[in-house]
């Protein structure tokens, strides 16, 4: 990595640390009420980084964040005003209750969301209800709390501001202090988040986003990781709305109301999506924007005037003022995907390979057997599993085989978990694996590559190799040794800095198929893995496909029916969701029955 990527790759650190530094270095010159006015921006930006963490990194769009957000500022408060009176100082009350209140209350929406399994626009319809709830409620709502007083329409007043000192004579501080005091917290909450970012939780839940099902098909539960990111960004949220009630002394319902709801998305598209500084900088732009325009400059036009300057924003820089600094930036960077486009054939070393098995062998044991007993998937009035029993072991690979909506692909996702069945049970060894977990089933040793390869595009190689095998190991330095010998099985060790959305389709077959062999599974089920490779990789992937069945269960489903034949293996067909014929690859071309379902005869069928 030269310095120029180095520079890059740390500018997330360099240019936070530098304006912080800047801003607080100046907090004391400008005037107290821009100081006190800006205060709310930051306090805004932090809120907006709660979204970021959720939408940007873990691909939800929650409009539920204001819900946090007052909920921790009225909790906050209500525990300040009892307390400040006996410490003097608030924060020390405020902060950690308004971030328990908010965490908590986002970890109960949460697991709603994630474990009932909802998808992208239900769960964001689900937040923003929750939001408007809460509105109704706190309008109604009143409740005496100790000193602390809750109005229901007329919200919460006397919130003690921000006081730093201790005992009764601790005095609040002033506009500056308090913007330079709101300033330090809100640096060290984002550097905090982009460390855990850029962590073994933060990669994975950055994978989740990417494509949640080949997360959990790599042996990690989404739904915890999706419910603790989201119980973290309510976390901070909550500590943003402890921080609004100190600021402004008052809270009432119009923290839950809809133009709050909104505007956090915006602060967030304005200043880039994902970049966990950018809530920071679009609060600012607009925050900024409302004050200057506010002043009467423009004829009372501030509305119109700030609108359009959002439009032309997310129109013409549609990842935000940081997301565009970052495309200029990314064009003075050397091209690391050039390595992908002078990549030639892949070629298997056997033994690597046969070394990386026998390895696999020593750490997860012997081969494990698959079975499946008269397994049933319905969908309305359509069966493509149709009561099949099948028997899977070492030693040999097995084919299944038929033509288009025979069934072969749900049975195998059935089989994996992907598809619930109606009927029957599927076998791990000895185990019942029928109502287990995807991640679970993977966990137990079963590996799955589905028919369009699924790889994470924004990550390099290597890193798409490291999620598998951290995986398995749960230790970073032996998931980086499994990841050296897969590249260097695959021959692939001059591509492992390259982005896996520049290789080719079969390229990305093949890093498919090398993070199912990270896992070390036991049974490998393989779903139409020659699709896109050229007549000299399908002849390598046989040759890995026949060693791996020595040490391992394989399930090939495929259409090439040349690719089958050089398998030398276990052949089964599936027509109408049952089993129609089955032998070696010869008995089933002699087999009439067969070619009248292929090439849609009637004369035997």
């Amino acid at each position: 990595m030269n310095f120029s990527q180095k520079l890059y790759s740390s500018a997330g650190v360099v240019f936070p640390a530098f304006g912080t530094i800047a801003v607080l270095a100046s907090s004391g010159l400008i005037d107290p009420y821009l100081a006190y006015v800006a205060t709310s921006w930051i306090i805004f930006g932090l809120l907006g980084l709660s979204l970021d963490i959720v939408w940007g990194r873990g691909g939800l769009l929650s409009l539920g964040q204001t819900a946090f957000y007052g909920l921790g500022g009225y909790f906050g408060s209500v525990i300040a005003i009892n307390m400040a009176p006996v410490t003097g100082n608030t924060l020390i009350w405020s902060l950690p209750a308004g971030a328990a209140f908010g965490a908590l209350s986002a970890a109960a929406l949460g697991y709603i969301i994630f474990y009932a399994r909802m998808g992208s626009l239900q769960s964001t319809i689900l937040s923003y209800t929750f939001t408007l709830l809460l509105l109704v409620l706190t309008q109604t709502f009143r409740l005496d709390v100790g000193d602390a007083v809750i109005g229901g329409d007329n919200g919460m007043s006397n919130i003690p501001g921000f006081v730093l000192g201790f005992g009764s004579a601790a005095e609040a501080l002033t506009p500056n202090s308090a913007f330079a005091t709101v300033v330090v917290i809100a640096a060290v909450l984002y550097f905090f988040t982009r460390w855990l970012m850029r962590s073994t939780f933060g990669r994975i839940v950055n994978c989740v986003r990417i494509d949640s099902q080949k997360t959990e098909l790599l042996g990690y539960d989404v739904r915890k990781y999706q419910l603790l990111n989201f119980a973290y960004a309510g976390a901070i949220a909550g500590i943003a709305g402890a921080m609004f009630g100190a600021w402004s002394n008052y809270l009432n319902p119009s923290v839950f109301s809809v133009s709050e709801a909104i505007s956090v998305p915006i602060f967030v598209l304005v200043g880039g999506l994902g970049t966990l500084a950018g809530p920071f900088l679009g609060a600012l732009i607009i925050g900024g924007l409302s004050f200057w325009l506010g002043g009467g400059s423009v004829g009372g036009q501030t509305t119109l005037i700030l609108g359009l300057i959002l439009v032309l924003l997310v129109m013409y820089l549609q990842n935000g003022m940081l997301g565009g600094l970052t495309l200029v930036w990314k064009k003075f960077l050397p091209d690391s995907n050039e390595a992908a486009r002078l990549a030639g054939a892949v070629q298997i070393d056997t033994d690597v390979l046969e070394g990386i098995l026998k390895d696999a062998a020593d750490h997860a044991g012997p081969a494990k057997d698959v079975s499946s007993t008269n397994l049933f998937k319905q969908f309305g009035g359509v069966i493509p599993v149709n009561k099949i029993s099948r028997h899977f072991t070492t030693g040999r690979p097995y084919s299944i085989i038929g033509p288009n909506g025979a069934g072969k692909s749900s049975f195998l996702k059935t089989c994996v978990g992907i598809y619930k069945p109606e009927g029957g049970k599927v076998q791990l060894g000895d185990e019942d694996i029928t109502r287990s977990q995807i991640f679970d089933r993977v966990k137990k040793g079963l590996g799955v590559k589905n028919q369009k390869p699924q790889v994470y595009g924004e990550l390099t190689v290597l890193e798409n190799l490291w999620v598998a095998a951290f995986s398995r190991t749960r230790n970073d330095a032996d998931a980086l040794v499994i990841c050296n010998k897969i590249l260097g099985m695959l021959g692939f060790e001059k591509q492992s800095g390259v982005e896996a959305s520049a290789l080719s389709h079969g390229q990305q077959q093949w890093l498919d198929i090398g993070m199912v062999l990270c896992l070390a599974p036991r049974v490998v089920f393989l779903d139409e893995p020659a699709a896109g490779m050229t007549n000299e990789e399908t002849r390598e992937l046989s040759l890995l496909v026949r060693t791996l069945a020595k040490h391992t269960t394989v399930v090939v489903v495929e259409h090439d029916m040349e690719f089958v034949r050089t398998l030398e293996g276990h052949v089964t067909v599936l027509h109408q969701g049952k089993v129609f014929a089955e032998g070696d690859i010869q008995t089933v071309r002699a087999n009439e029955r067969v070619l009248d379902i292929y090439l849609g005869r009637r004369e035997h069928v």
